[in-house]
């Protein structure tokens, strides 16, 4: 009988472990696909500053082609067209990092979620 029971109790807790080794690959997987997601955006994100920046340069050739004559003129939109792109890009830049920050308190809260919920199967129940 208590061989039974031995045996029953190994299992279970074969049973448990395989669940968390589960648990822990599944939410490794998602933070890997978090991961990703987040480095796919950030690319998107320099794309379209690399996209804004040939754009600008082209305006601003253009402009100044045709603003020889009125330098102060161009010098006002080469500085309105840099502080857009700024704010533009510190916009971008904040949005990746707020991003970036909330993916990674909700990653390591689930990590820390699982390890209480590990660390709490092992505790000793108060009688």
């Amino acid at each position: 009988m208590a061989e039974e029971s031995q045996a029953w109790l190994s299992e279970q807790i074969k049973e448990l472990v395989t669940q968390n080794e589960n648990r822990m690959k599944a939410i490794q997987d998602q933070i890997a696909n978090q991961w990703e997601t987040q480095q796919q955006a950030f690319g998107d994100l320099i794309e379209q500053w690399k996209a804004q920046q040939k754009s600008i340069a082209d305006l601003l050739e253009r402009e100044q082609e045709r603003s020889v004559k009125i330098a102060d003129q161009w010098e006002e939109r080469r500085k309105a067209i840099v502080d857009q792109l700024e704010q533009q890009w510190s916009a971008q830049r904040k949005a990746f990092t707020d991003l970036a920050e909330r993916q990674w308190n909700a990653q390591k809260k689930a990590f820390e979620d699982v390890q209480n919920a590990i660390g709490g199967m092992f505790r000793r129940k108060p009688e």
